[in-house]
């Protein structure tokens, strides 16, 4: 047996969760990687524009790893795509909204609070990627 197929079977042996952690993490690092160099390069005013930009180009990437590596479903590509990007959008408003409180009324520092934000955000898109995005048949 190749170490490719070993590191599958390991992989998803692992429970949903545990998957969604890694990965998860791994794009959640990417996505805050993006917004702080953006936000380093525009300029702290520009936070909300920093976090679409790491919205937008965090998107893709994680619909891909939520599809393959966490959830596992076959097909459904184009309906599971949009129904992702739903959950990304609520994400992203979500995300928006508790950046502003914390940054403005709270004055936390603009990346501290952009990690709060995220970790909480994380949390809920977990439920909403496996209850509603990827519901379909799982392996």
């Amino acid at each position: 047996m190749t170490e490719t197929n070993n590191f599958s079977r390991l992989w998803f042996s692992l429970p949903r969760p545990i998957r969604f952690i890694v990965t998860g993490g791994y794009n959640t690092a990417a996505a805050y990687a993006i917004f702080a160099l953006t936000l380093f390069l525009m300029g702290e005013e520009r936070y909300q524009t920093a976090l679409f930009v790491s919205y937008i180009l965090s998107s893709f990437n994680s619909y891909l790893a939520q599809k393959f590596l966490v959830f596992r479903t076959e097909g459904g590509y184009v309906k599971e795509y949009f129904k992702a990007m739903s959950v990304w959008l609520a994400g992203y408003f979500i995300n928006a909204l508790l950046l502003y409180l914390l940054a403005e009324r709270l004055n936390l520092n603009i990346y501290l609070a952009q990690l709060i934000s995220l970790a909480l955000v994380t949390i809920l898109t977990y439920f909403l990627f496996k209850y509603y995005s990827f519901r379909r048949t799982l392996k």
